[in-house]
């Protein structure tokens, strides 16, 4: 297949680039050899030919006259180092082919290459302009396909500057997905370091990672506006959304960065819940163009509903469903009931009479932290015993405190992030009232609070920690080996490493450990752990499908994520049936959520589960927390709660629906199959050509680089930085993929990336060597890069054979292999340098005819991509003004029935609004031209000479 031609929209730097002359020559006179431009006036240079040592003044307008502006070294500079000109050549090779080739990141990231993966990076690394919505499913990657593409339009167009903006719990996911499958550095800027650090973040890092709910701060969003970036990605970017009548800070900020980034990727399983309304702002952000504007749409699309709106919106709205991609293995769920003890079930019921009365005052004096502190401890109850008790011991401290002393520093609700769950039980200690509570509401607090933990002290047996104990005992017996076992909370989870870590091998995964002990943890358990409990902020974003059975050990009140959790296991590669226990002690609220689960939602009937952006949708529609909250307080009845789930849940099935009907899938016009199979034989060749290029190169910059490279054994390294930590390191991609504990040295790796810099930068490799071969004689072999500049700048080598004899040129495609066997030496008489520049003169003009070439290739690749973004910018711009034309007629008709100067002040408006409209057309309209203008640069790269 062809390689497609990569553009950019950054039209205003498509100029044609200057050239100084510094040399010359002239084409028909090559003997003459380079000659230095001695002096210049506006018609014509003077030349002083250093070989024949003549001067000559020659008219500007000779089209014989060649201008380079600097001398090439290559033709007289020797080969300092053995096969440093090998290996610039190599580097240079792999370079460009990740710069240009068809999905070069895909040899580069610890990733499975799976086909829709390939698409959906296929589709936005070839497009004109990079603005997509990536709409897939739970469980096929959408932060892999983001990652993906931002890697490939990093290599192809040279992009550096990256701005991820994620929810706040999935920050250090989205920093270590980034890491470990990609090899990239991303640092992340919170509210508590960018006060530390200051407003320098921005500038200091080329990749950031942060949150919305930071950013849409004016006083933060401010300095993030002022700094350019090159792809800005929105996770879970539904959140932004907007109508008409109502604008959020989140999008408001969106919009504006939007105008300034080149590259953007929105990630959202629910792009719409049935509002055509909401679709149209998010599309709006990607491409203000596509749907026209606003009131058009309304017309066209929502009152006319024209039919060709699935259409547009595939243009820029890439969505896979698991239904459609396959490959998914079974899931069976089974629910794990429990029958508390009376000891217990008292301890229950006591707590949530308690949990009842302080929520109910709460809600009603509007104190939304102690009505958040009840929900966290009805959460809690539902988890562990042992976790419970252990939160209202440390409230009963600090309500005790409070009669002491009055603290210094208060904490409130606004600190915290309402969708995070770990570490929420020290939070909650912390918390004060938003309004001051009466001595004589803490002492009946405080009393309530020694009743309950004298009950909880007096539970000797933990039924449900003894149901899970005797479930794994006989999967065990069953011949099962690996279990997952999620809770919410980090003192559950404590509580079940010590009860389990006697009888099974136990890894505990949370969000605080370090990115190193994660990789410990996951590699432990991937070998001879039997057990990996996770919260739910360690198990975010970890693929897990070589584990097959998964506990929910407490039940959290999200259905997406629960769905979440489930998708770690069940997910494409998963080989096995997937078995989920789901623990719910009998009459409790979490045996209330799992009836609603499996019977409302339908989350465990479905082969490959409710789909995650019904889920989504349906948690919007319904405040799983409020209602929960009300049912568990007696303001709610149950039927009452039914009916609110069957309606809001229908609410959103149909916008399910809708969503579903509009966004149909793309299908490339290519044979994926061959592409996919062509992928992996390229993804083989680049990693061993690239182990040879970094390890044998790195030898000649030892004290350039960012830490050392020592080779243990074939294909195996340790790699040391400059902090001295050492790890054990490969090239392999695959062997990578296996054991992520591995540092993986591929193209985005600092090491790597510093190698293959300065071979193909520094002269090192920009030399001349002679060759001895038996198949070749009296021949020179130039190496000629030459750099094309439209909307974006790519290069291309050219190698041209020259024979000396004949004076003739031959165009070849890559170095030949009598070239590459050609052994090193010295001559005992070298070819003189005018014969050098004689020969590179007699080639220069084939290495201008094959970039003309390539350049009338790159325009008629390019021309029809050009005329749509015409066509579309104009219908676009022709609404607007045809909008506004009306309104300044009906307004100019008012103005002459009442001539009054409020009213021709608002027509005069109009006009300046008609004529602003014309001139960003004629803005537009000039940068897509200018973006399709094409010039080039040539330059030697290397010279080989055989005689």
């Amino acid at each position: 297949m062809d390689i497609p031609t990569q553009l950019s929209l950054d039209f205003e730097t498509t100029v044609e680039p200057k050239q100084s002359k510094e040399y010359g020559f002239l084409i028909d006179e090559p003997e003459l050899g380079l000659a230095k431009v001695t002096k210049e006036t506006a018609s014509s240079v003077e030349l002083f030919f250093e070989s024949k040592e003549i001067f000559r003044t020659v008219n500007k307008s000779n089209r014989n006259l060649h201008f380079l502006n600097q001398y090439p070294e290559s033709l007289r500079v020797w080969e300092e180092f053995p096969r440093a000109m090998d290996l610039a050549l190599t580097a240079s090779q792999l370079k460009l082919t990740y710069n240009f080739n068809k999905l070069s990141s895909l040899s580069n990231s610890r990733t499975r290459l799976l086909p829709h993966q390939i698409e959906s990076t296929f589709i936005v690394a070839n497009s004109l302009k990079p603005r997509f919505i990536l709409a897939d499913e739970v469980g096929l990657g959408k932060t892999i396909e983001a990652g993906l593409a931002v890697k490939e339009l990093m290599f192809r167009r040279g992009l550096k500057r990256v701005l991820v903006v994620a929810p706040s719990p999935l920050l250090v996911q989205w920093q270590q997905e980034m890491k470990n499958k990609f090899n990239e550095e991303f640092a992340i800027v919170r509210r508590r370091n960018f006060v530390t650090n200051g407003p320098d973040h921005w500038k200091n890092f080329n990749k950031i990672i942060t949150s919305i709910d930071f950013i849409k701060n004016p006083r933060y969003a401010e300095e993030i506006l002022a700094t350019k970036w090159d792809i800005v990605v929105f996770d879970e970017a539904h959140r932004l959304r907007r109508d008409y009548s109502k604008i959020t800070r989140g999008y408001l900020f969106a919009e504006k960065i939007a105008r300034k980034t080149e590259c953007l990727l929105l990630l959202t399983a629910t792009p719409f819940r049935g509002k055509l309304e909401e679709l149209f702002y998010l599309m709006h952000l990607v491409d203000p163009n596509i749907l026209g504007p606003y009131h058009t749409f309304i017309n066209d699309y929502v009152v006319g509903q024209k039919g060709d709106l699935k259409e547009k919106i595939s243009k820029v709205l890439l969505r896979r469903r698991k239904v459609e991609v396959g490959g998914f293995t079974k899931r069976f769920a089974k629910t794990v009931r429990i029958d508390l003890s009376p000891i217990e079930r008292a301890f229950y019921d006591e707590t949530t009479d308690y949990v009842k009365r302080e929520y109910n005052m709460a809600m009603g004096t509007k104190n939304r932290a102690i009505g958040f502190v009840m929900v966290v401890f009805q959460k809690l109850l539902d988890s562990s015993v042992i976790a419970l008790l252990s939160a209202l011991q440390k409230r009963k401290f600090m309500l005790e405190s409070k009669f002491h002393y009055m603290k210094e520093h208060e904490t409130n609700l606004d600190d915290w992030d309402l969708d995070e769950t770990e570490g929420v039980e020290d939070f909650i200690t912390e918390l004060e009232d938003e309004e001051m509570s009466s001595f004589q509401r803490i002492k009946r607090e405080l009393f309530t609070l020694n009743r309950l933990i004298h009950l909880g002290k007096q539970i000797k047996e933990d039924k449900k920690t003894q149901k899970l104990k005797e479930t794994l005992y006989r999967l065990k017996k069953e011949g099962h080996k690996k279990f997952i076992i999620f809770t919410q909370f980090r003192t559950t989870q404590d509580h079940l490493q010590s009860v389990l870590e006697p009888d099974f091998k136990v890894s505990p995964f949370h969000g605080s450990l370090s990115m190193d002990e994660k990789e410990v943890a996951i590699q432990k358990f991937k070998e001879d752990y039997e057990i990996l409990i996770c919260t739910e902020a360690g198990g975010e974003g970890r693929n897990l499908q070589f584990a097959n059975i998964l506990f929910n050990y407490d039940l959290p009140w999200s259905p997406l994520k629960i769905e979440q959790r489930i998708g770690r296991i069940h997910r494409f590669g998963q080989k096995d049936n997937v078995y989920i226990f789901n623990f719910a002690s009998k009459d409790t609220v979490a045996e209330r959520i799992l009836e609603v689960l499996t019977n409302k939602i339908r989350l465990f009937e479905e082969s490959i589960g409710a789909s995650d952006d019904l889920l989504g949708t349906i948690e919007e529609e319904l405040d799983f927390n409020s209602s929960l909250m009300k049912f568990i307080t007696g303001t709610k009845t149950k039927e009452e709660l039914e009916t609110e789930f069957d309606l809001r849940i229908q609410v959103a099935q149909k916008g399910f629906e809708k969503l579903n009907a509009l966004v149909t899938p793309k299908v490339l016009d290519f044979n994926l199959k061959d592409y996919y199979d062509h992928t992996l034989e390229e993804r083989e060749w680049n990693n061993s050509h690239l182990e040879e290029v970094v390890s044998e190169g790195s030898k000649f910059f030892q004290n350039q680089l960012p830490g050392s490279l020592t080779a243990v054994s074939k294909g195996a390294y340790e790699y040391k930085n400059l902090e001295g930590k050492v790890k054990k390191a490969t090239f392999d991609s695959d062997l990578a993929l296996t054991n992520d504990s591995l540092e993986f040295m591929a193209f985005g790796h600092p090491f790597v990336e510093k190698v293959t810099e300065l071979l193909t930068q520094s002269d090192v490799g920009r030399k001349k060597k002679y060759l001895f071969s038996k198949d070749l004689s009296q021949k020179i072999l130039f190496v000629f890069q030459v750099e094309f500049e439209f909307s974006l700048k790519r290069k291309d080598l050219f190698f041209i054979e020259y024979d000396l004899k004949k004076k003739r040129s031959v165009v070849l495609t890559d170095k030949p292999k009598e070239w590459i066997e050609g052994k090193t030496y010295v001559p005992e008489k070298e070819i003189a340098l005018s014969k050098l520049e004689e020969a590179f003169i007699q080639c220069y003009p084939i290495v201008e005819s094959e970039a003309e070439n390539k350049k009338e290739i790159l325009r008629k690749e390019t021309l029809s991509i050009f005329q749509k973004e015409e066509y579309k910018v104009e219908l676009s711009h022709q609404k607007t003004i045809r909008q506004l034309e009306e309104k300044l007629m009906r307004q100019e008709a008012a103005y002459k029935w009442d001539n009054r100067p409020e009213k021709k002040a608002v027509f005069h408006k109009t006009m300046k609004e008609i004529q602003r409209a014309k001139d960003e057309y004629t803005v537009e309209m000039r940068k897509i031209k200018n973006g399709a203008k094409i010039f080039h640069r040539i330059q030697l790269f290397q010279t080989y000479i055989c005689i």
